[in-house]
C-alpha cells in the first residue's frame, strides 16, 4: 500500500492535547501544510521501509540540516477523501527519486482539513518519524557512497556539515 511523506514540525501538532481533541492550533496547518499552486508536496514510497527515501530526497535540496520530523500518510486514505494526488519532478538532487514526488492538487481550505484530520489520526497512530542531524548526515553520507548523490549537489551549508 503506498504512503505519502510530508515534513511537518511535531511541536505545532501538540500545541492541543491531540490525542483527545481533532482541533489544531492554527500554526500547524499555516506552517506544516503551506501549499503553492493550492498543492501540496508530498514525496511517496511503496512502505515504511522506504522512509528515509523519501527523507533524503526532502533533505537533499535544504538549505541547512536541521532535525525533522515527518509524518506518513495513507495514501488510499487521501484518494477515498477524493483529493487530487498526482505526479510531479521532485525538487531533489537525488535523481532516483525526481519520480517519487506527488503533489496533492486543487486543493480547497475544505479538502485542507481533511488533510489536517488524517495528519491527526497517524499522529495518533505513531506514524511521525523524528530525524536528527545525526541520522540525516548518516542518510546522506550513505547515498553519496552508494552514487545515490553526488555531494557537490547539496547546498554549501549541508556539504560542510557532513
Amino acid at each position: 500500500m503506498p504512503l505519502l511523506v510530508r515534513k511537518i514540525s511535531k511541536a505545532k501538532w501538540y500545541q492541543i492535547d491531540i490525542e483527545n481533541n481533532n482541533d489544531v492550533k492554527a500554526d500547524a496547518v499555516t506552517n506544516c501544510l503551506k501549499t503553492t499552486k493550492n498543492s501540496l508536496s508530498v514525496w511517496r514510497i511503496e512502505s515504511e521501509d522506504d522512509l528515509d527515501e523519501a527523507v533524503l530526497a526532502l533533505v537533499s535540496n535544504q538549505d541547512h540540516l536541521d532535525t525533522i520530523d515527518v509524518v506518513i500518510l495513507e495514501e488510499s486514505t487521501l484518494i477515498g477523501y477524493k483529493l487530487n494526488i498526482v505526479a510531479s519532478p521532485g525538487d531533489t538532487p537525488v535523481e532516483s527519486l525526481i519520480e517519487a514526488h506527488r503533489d496533492i492538487a486543487d486543493l480547497t481550505f475544505t479538502n485542507l482539513g481533511l488533510v489536517k484530520d488524517h495528519i491527526v489520526e497517524r499522529i495518533r497512530k505513531h506514524k511521525i518519524k523524528r530525524y536528527t542531524i545525526g541520522s540525516l548526515k548518516k542518510l546522506l553520507k550513505v547515498a553519496i557512497e552508494k552514487g545515490m548523490l553526488n555531494k557537490t549537489g547539496l547546498k554549501e551549508s549541508v556539504q560542510n556539515k557532513i
